[in-house]
Order: C-alpha cells, then sequence, then structure tokens
C-alpha cells in the first residue's frame, strides 16, 4: 500500500493549500479504512513514513471529533467510527485545522477583528468564495480518496 504524502512539506502550493497535517490525517483515514481492523498509528507512520508523534497528535484530534475510534489493549488500535460516506473534506479540516477560511476576517474563531473590517470593500466577495469552497469541498466524502 503506497500511502507517502503527496506534497514535499517543503514546498508550498500557492496562498490556497491544505496543510501537512490535513495531508498526513488523509493519509491516516485512508489506511484505517483499506484495513477494516484496528490499526497501530505506529504501523500507519511507519508504512506512509510519516512522524509518529506527529500522526498521534491528529489521531487525537480526529478521535476528539469523532471521526475515529480508539481501542486500548494488546489487540487495540484505531479505526474510522462510521462508513467513509459519512465524513467529507470539510469536515476533516476543521477537525484538524479549525474553520475554513481564506482570508482571516472570516475565520469565526479569530478573535482579533481586522481594522478594516467596517469599511473593507471586498470582503463580501471573499465571504461568498469561502462560501463555495466549503460547500464543494462537502461533496468530497472520504470515499473520494480510497482507490
Amino acid at each position: 500500500m503506497n500511502t507517502k504524502s503527496c506534497c514535499n512539506p517543503k514546498q508550498r502550493s500557492g496562498a490556497l493549500h491544505l496543510t501537512q497535517k490535513v495531508d498526513y490525517g488523509l493519509i491516516l483515514l485512508r489506511s484505517l479504512a483499506l484495513d477494516k481492523n484496528q490499526v497501530s498509528i505506529k504501523k500507519i507512520a511507519e508504512e506512509g513514513h510519516v512522524s509518529f508523534l506527529f500522526l498521534q497528535k491528529i489521531a487525537g484530534l480526529l478521535q476528539k471529533a469523532g471521526i475515529i475510534k480508539a481501542e486500548r489493549g494488546k489487540f487495540g488500535g484505531y479505526s474510522l467510527n462510521g462508513e467513509l460516506k459519512d465524513y467529507n473534506l470539510g469536515q476533516i479540516i476543521e477537525a484538524l485545522e479549525g474553520p475554513i477560511a481564506i482570508v482571516p476576517c472570516l475565520n469565526k474563531l479569530n478573535k482579533v477583528a481586522c481594522k478594516r473590517i467596517g469599511f473593507c470593500t471586498i470582503r463580501p466577495s471573499f465571504a461568498k468564495i469561502n462560501k463555495e469552497i466549503q460547500a464543494m469541498i462537502a461533496t468530497k466524502t472520504l470515499d473520494n480518496f480510497i482507490s
């Protein structure tokens, strides 16, 4: 099974890109979906050539969001908490990185308001584009990443 990351972490794809955390999260979820059993993070990290500690942190965030579940013990490990079609790319991104916002002023968790928000003429256009991006990625479920 080839689970190597598709992206070079030192090379950005442009202003709009998925983070390494999302990339590795999708590697983790793909591995869980293909295995169908409880899988150890260590095994996925080794096979995918990714950091065990980073993958463990990602697994914790996905577990907190209810996307995966963990079982302790000798035969424990992680597994999906539902079907592939139950989770979309937007949910995964939000679980790992927070709300999707193409500009900081659209991030509902951003406590620092932009100084220009009261008279910004482009914010409404960015808000429309942001909603379109959110709607589009909501159509991409985990089964789109399994082949």
